[in-house]
């Protein structure tokens, strides 16, 4: 179906609604305007005078929103002329001594016209508004068993999240509509219909020597509001190890790291798996082994040590106790710190 042939029918739906909602409400307030001995024409102008002008300051609420005015003043008015149709038609009801069936059967028409008005709205405002350079706040997609099993956690997430977004990106970039948009507005677009962890992904792809800080910076400019930590839960599965560079620590390539023979030693990754399998009992029996397979760069022992035993491992306690022990089997194996 193409979205013409879409459009036509709900059109007509909506005219078919609104004829019948007017219709029900119209009469219900004709009937007090009668009571009050109104002539006839002023008592079937009611429904215009309330209802009628509900609907119009409702759709003068949405144009008002989707310009990047306040629309609280034409809000307000539709909740006024809306609660003064709803009472009067409940006094109706009293009228008939219909009791809350009554109520319900007179009122529920205006009520139900403005919430599909405003839904319908909702739509177009939000395009509107987006054209603006506006980025509204998205919650998490946690789940429901998320929910479920951690509601306290989640809690805390969704508002910390809700802060995050708040100083960062709470207030609208506003665009000049006569200037050409600029590509990063464009971009914004872009990760505006992505989820949090597809945009991660994406970035990713695109920087794959990036670690998770400035993946997260590189995000946040285009209105993507997530920290290191997010990053790399969604790139690792746990947070990011933060590391400190020191004035006397020179930085080598963990993944160059070999044993005695470069050429047939094992590889970083076989050490850690290997070191991992024999579950050391604390950072002296890690580091010992390590120093035992003639492994001398220090920050490459540190690395390693906190990768098998966990980020929260103390990399000074690591420094001390490698310094010890390799300062034990220099002697042995000619070991140069």
């Amino acid at each position: 179906m193409s979205l013409q042939s879409s459009v036509m029918p709900w059109r007509a739906v909506l005219a078919a609604l609104s004829l019948a909602a007017l219709g029900t409400t119209g009469w219900s307030l004709y009937v007090v305007g009668l009571h009050f001995k109104a002539p006839e024409l002023v008592a079937g102008a009611t429904v215009a005078v309330f209802d009628g002008t509900a609907y119009a300051c409702l759709r003068l609420a949405s144009e008002a929103s989707a310009a990047g005015r306040s629309a609280v003043g034409a809000r307000l008015a539709t909740l006024v002329n809306s609660g003064i149709s709803v009472y009067l038609n409940c006094f109706h009801a009293d009228l008939i001594d219909g009791g809350v069936q009554a109520a319900l059967l007179f009122s529920a028409p205006t009520l139900a016209l403005l919430a599909v008005s405003e839904l319908s709205w909702a739509g177009p405002r939000a395009a509107a508004r987006k054209a603006l350079g506006e980025i509204p706040f998205r919650l998490p997609a946690f789940g429901g068993w998320a929910w479920l099993l951690a509601p306290r956690r989640a809690g805390r997430a969704v508002r910390e999240r809700a802060l995050d977004h708040i100083k960062s990106a709470g207030q609208p970039v506003r665009t000049d509509p006569g200037r050409e948009r600029s590509a990063t507005d464009r971009l914004r677009d872009l990760f505006a219909g992505y989820e949090p962890e597809d945009a991660i992904r994406f970035a990713h792809e695109s920087m794959p020597t990036e670690g998770p800080a400035a993946l997260a910076e590189v995000l946040r400019t285009y209105g993507v509001n997530v920290d290191a930590f997010q990053v790399a839960l969604v790139l690792n599965g746990r947070p990011a190890e933060i590391t400190v560079d020191r004035p006397d620590t020179v930085r080598t390539d963990p993944d160059m790291i070999k044993a005695a023979d470069p050429q047939t030693g094992p590889t970083r990754a076989d050490i850690v798996r290997t070191l991992s399998e024999q579950h050391p009992e604390g950072i002296t029996d890690a580091v010992r082994q390590l120093v035992a397979r003639e492994i001398t760069d220090r920050d490459a022992v540190v690395s390693i040590t906190r990768e098998v035993l966990g980020p929260d491992t103390n990399p000074d306690t690591v420094r001390r106790t490698f310094d010890r022990e390799i300062g034990k089997a220099g002697g042995q194996f000619g070991f140069r710190t």
